[in-house]
């Protein structure tokens, strides 16, 4: 059913193609007959001219005379005036409203609204394909090579093609994009402008832009970033107010540390609108990099004025990662920067030009060019939460879901399983729909570790542990009390000795005295097997514990120390010396722990301030 705007559109449609078509046009005949034949479903005027186009209609035998043609110009121009004055529905209000935001023409919203009707109104799209898209033509009716457009708003070719340049409106807000065959693509999201409900006074923002999901998180439950999480507020809070331009924040670490859901924090910190580009089509299924690319271009030209809002995409591989990065013997060809052949340059400007403050998250920044990292005002790496961090977010998620548990039984959680939020909440989750309690959620949470990795080695002082029963050359006791009482923060300790001779446990009673969170990685967490990948581990270990300032400790440490003199390949002496210059210029406490004290390179027993030897 026609809206009397859309009736006062379509006639108008009608009355400037029939202008421009000869009357030895197929297109003239065809848009004769296909007015006859929908005479009652598009109800013009009276019934002595829907008459007239009847007797055209079963004339049609004859062929389209110049007469005939003159006639049916005459009767479509009365139409057209007949309906001068028509109020603009809700889709059409909605659409300048949008012009008002994206620098639109009335030529472009005259374009985007034919384009839009073409695809929501079927009797529209009827008269488009009947008339334009005949004679087993093998484009679309509504191509920019065709003469439908021009001929259907009543403007000249090169007034269309001028309206499609690179750098017009229509084309640099996203909201048209142009294939290889000159069809014209409407992005998906537009539709929203004719479906979603409400009056035409409707935010566009929040119409055609998802915004973000609340999040379950709080501030302080990134702590363990503190410093760069303050300065992120510090530049977008800057950013927002000054209405600067080319500000993108990457966000980046493994999955689960909560990237999505600090943005989500950021902005209500913030006080400002959080949307989300390109999660998926309007069908709820995936978009393909074209669809991500448009929707982020339509979202930056909407909120180019906007001081209250941060645009967030998730997922940034989808459309900046090297296609191969970790194969770089396939040379320049593959390291362009963008997947799919995608144009450096094109990307490096939207980047630099992007109106709108945005977010990037992903899981790894070295699969993305350099080119493209060097254009990101600051790199945020969200790394696991720390222990009392994560105790916190237990008990939220416990509270939350209605299942007892004391604060010791979420310490033992958070210590026990490095553990995401979301894993806290799936967990937490599962348990309350099975009625279950906190061993529920131990033993779902139990499962999920063993897929992921997050089982940790235990991180507290064993329950009655006593630093006096430890045998070792070094007096336990005072060696504690003499770190605790100076003060130091750089020191380093290497503890040997047989299993089970309380190392471990000696290391972590230290790091209680001194009020810091420990850091335990195992030779099994450092050793990669990509020549190089074992030194990245080791550095990342180090500055992870320097910018969180806990006390990092090594387990195994005889794997990554072994004496240089005996090695065979070169990788085994870097990673050696990769540990010893970060043992030197590590500001915080570090130890090591071995069972063959033997097998360590001299200088590591030289660099590290203390060797304690513990006995059996």
């Amino acid at each position: 059913m026609l809206t009397a705007y859309e009736r006062h559109l379509l006639a108008g449609y009608l009355a400037n193609a029939a202008s421009r078509l000869h009357h030895l046009n197929e297109e003239a005949s065809a848009l004769a007959t296909w007015i006859a034949e929908r005479e009652n479903r598009i109800a013009f005027g009276s019934k002595r001219r829907r008459h007239r186009h009847r007797r055209l209609e079963l004339d049609a035998d004859e062929g389209m005379s110049a007469p005939r043609l003159r006639r049916l110009q005459q009767e479509l121009r009365e139409e057209w005036s007949a309906t001068n004055g028509t109020r603009c529905d809700r889709t059409g209000r909605r659409l300048r409203r949008l012009a008002r935001t994206t620098d639109l023409t009335r030529t472009d919203v005259s374009i985007l609204e034919l384009l839009l009707r073409y695809q929501t109104q079927p009797i529209i799209e009827s008269m488009v394909d009947d008339v334009f898209g005949r004679a087993g033509r093998n484009i679309n009716a509504l191509n920019l090579r065709g003469r439908a457009l021009s001929a259907l708003l009543g403007i000249s070719a090169g007034t269309v093609h001028r309206r499609f340049a690179n750098g017009a409106p229509l084309v640099r807000s996203g909201l048209v994009s142009i294939d290889n065959d000159g069809d014209l693509i409407v992005v998906s999201r537009l539709h929203r402008i004719t479906t979603a409900p409400g009056d035409a006074s409707l935010d566009v923002h929040h119409l055609l832009l998802p915004a973000a999901s609340p999040t379950e998180l709080e501030w302080s439950d990134f702590d363990h970033i503190a410093r760069d999480r303050d300065h992120v507020e510090r530049l977008l809070a800057g950013a927002l107010g000054s209405g600067a331009t080319g500000v993108n924040i990457l966000l980046h670490g493994p999955p689960g540390t909560g990237k999505t859901e600090f943005c989500k924090v950021l902005a209500e910190r913030l006080g400002v609108t959080l949307f989300t580009v390109g999660e998926a089509d309007d069908d709820g299924d995936e978009p393909a990099r074209g669809e991500r690319l448009q929707e982020l271009r339509l979202a930056q030209r909407l909120l180019a004025r906007d001081r209250g809002s941060l645009l967030l995409f998730d997922e940034m591989e989808d459309l900046l990662a090297d296609p191969l990065p970790q194969f770089p013997m396939f040379g320049r060809f593959t390291r362009s920067g963008l997947r799919h052949g995608g144009s450096k340059v094109y990307m490096h400007r939207q980047l630099e030009q992007a109106p709108a403050p945005t977010l990037w998250t992903m899981n790894d920044a070295a699969g993305v060019n350099p080119a493209i990292l060097r254009r990101m005002m600051f790199a945020l790496e969200l790394r696991p939460p720390t222990a009392r961090v994560r105790a916190r977010i237990w008990m939220r998620q416990l509270e939350r879901n209605g299942i007892e548990g004391q604060p010791h039984e979420a310490r033992a959680l958070a210590t026990e399983f490095e553990a995401s939020p979301g894993i806290a909440a799936g967990a937490t989750a599962a348990a309350r729909l099975g009625g279950g309690d906190i061993e529920t959620v131990r033993c779902g949470v139990r499962s999920l570790s063993r897929v992921l990795s997050c089982t940790k080695p235990p991180e507290g002082t064993p329950t009655r542990f006593d630093l006096a029963l430890i045998r070792a050359d070094v007096d336990p006791c005072v060696l504690a009390e003499r770190l605790v009482r100076s003060g130091e923060r750089r020191f380093s300790l290497c503890l040997q000795g047989p299993p089970g001779t309380g190392k471990s446990a000696l290391v972590r009673y230290l790091a209680e005295r001194l009020g810091l969170e420990i850091m335990q990685r195992r030779a099994s967490d450092l050793m990669s097997m990509w020549v190089g990948g074992t030194e990245q581990r080791i550095a990342a270990a180090f500055a992870e514990a320097r910018d969180s300032e806990a006390f990092l400790v090594f387990d195994e440490a005889d794997s990554l120390l072994a004496d240089r003199r005996l090695a065979h390949r070169g990788w085994e002496v870097s990673q050696v010396n990769e540990m010893l210059t970060w043992m030197e210029s590590h500001p915080l406490p570090f130890a090591c722990t071995t069972n063959f004290g033997e097998h360590l390179v001299f200088a590591a027993t030289e660099k590290c301030g203390q060797m304690v030897q513990i006995k059996s």
